[in-house]
């Protein structure tokens, strides 16, 4: 059925926006914010532990191959400082053979002592030194 007559169509009249999202909006954004600080809050502790025990894994390995390095410079120390070795260079370092006789060294108390001597027959005792007579 159709009423005729008079209808405004109300076109001047515009609708207010519904300003009712705003409120709710905020309240998720401060949801995200507090989420965000609680993550942080248990993220941010572990991430630096975390990277201190990666730290601590590569400076022990670091330790681990310097004193690795260390013992193996160790070894070559002996190794080229043992008489032996010094002895096949003796020419070469332009020094002499020294027999054991003619070899002194000090004592703690600053004198000089001669080296004990090996005993030519293992017969025989060994004669006293200087430093087994006291």
């Amino acid at each position: 059925m159709r009423v005729i007559g008079y209808r405004p169509r109300n076109r001047w009249v515009r609708r207010p926006l519904d300003w009712g999202w705003l409120p709710w909006l905020k309240r998720c954004g401060l949801a995200v914010l507090v989420l965000a600080a609680v993550l942080a809050a248990f993220v941010g502790p572990r991430q630096s532990t975390i990277r201190s025990r990666y730290q601590i894994a590569q400076l022990r390995a670091e330790i681990e191959r310097l004193e690795s390095e260390q013992r193996t410079l160790l070894v070559e120390r002996e190794r080229l400082s043992s008489p032996v070795g010094l002895a096949t260079q003796l020419e070469g370092l332009g020094l002499i053979h020294v027999s054991s006789r003619d070899v002194a060294f000090l004592d703690p108390n600053g004198r000089l002592r001669r080296a004990p001597i090996a005993p030519t027959r293992p017969s025989q005792p060994a004669a006293r030194t200087t430093t087994e007579a006291r």
